[in-house]
């Protein structure tokens, strides 16, 4: 059996145009521009002229590398797409440089580690994936650094510390008055 071909994406031609053009519309997960498939880049800019979104479609559907930054060329995100799906690498940062996110992606399903972090730079989420689901070792922990969660999924079933609550019946505090 030989090893899967890489995805690449469409090559998306050179048309760039201003998010706030009124001839587009969004329907569900398709832009079109002027009741056309939109193929090219859609961008949104900041008072100051600096970029805050680039986006490529290829048909509609979002195609290749998107990207977003904060105010002061800060970059705020990268995302991967191909054919409309999320393909590969996401990475997310926030205003003060520190890791936001961190996730990989085949067709659109997540696949091996997924972290998130606080702004202040502590993680606050480690998951694993297999083809979409959660497999293998989850962890969350507060904005403090204690655990919230710990626990690990083995063929569907979790066995750890999941961090739930207990439920309270309300009926229970009403009877007892």
């Amino acid at each position: 059996m030989s090893a899967p071909e890489p995805k690449i994406a469409k090559t998306v031609p050179a048309n760039y145009v201003n998010a706030s053009d009124s001839s587009f519309t969004d329907h569900q997960d398709t832009v079109y521009f002027a009741d056309h498939y939109f193929t090219g880049y859609r961008f949104q800019l900041y008072p100051n002229g600096d970029t805050a979104i680039l986006q490529s479609y290829f048909n509609g559907v979002e195609e290749g590398l998107q990207r977003k930054w904060y105010p002061g060329k800060l970059l705020a995100e990268e995302r991967n797409y191909i054919n409309g799906k999320k393909e590969g690498v996401h990475r997310g940062w926030w205003p003060n440089g520190n890791n936001k996110f961190l996730f990989t992606t085949a067709d659109d399903k997540y696949e091996g580690e997924f972290k998130e972090w606080y702004a202040s730079g502590l993680l606050g989420k480690q998951f694993h994936y297999l083809n979409g689901q959660e497999e293998g070792s989850q962890r969350l922990w507060w904005d403090n650094g204690t655990v919230r969660a710990n626990y690990v999924i083995k063929h569907g079933k979790k066995y750890g510390l999941i961090g739930l609550k207990a439920c309270i019946n309300p009926y229970d505090s009403i009877l007892k008055k």
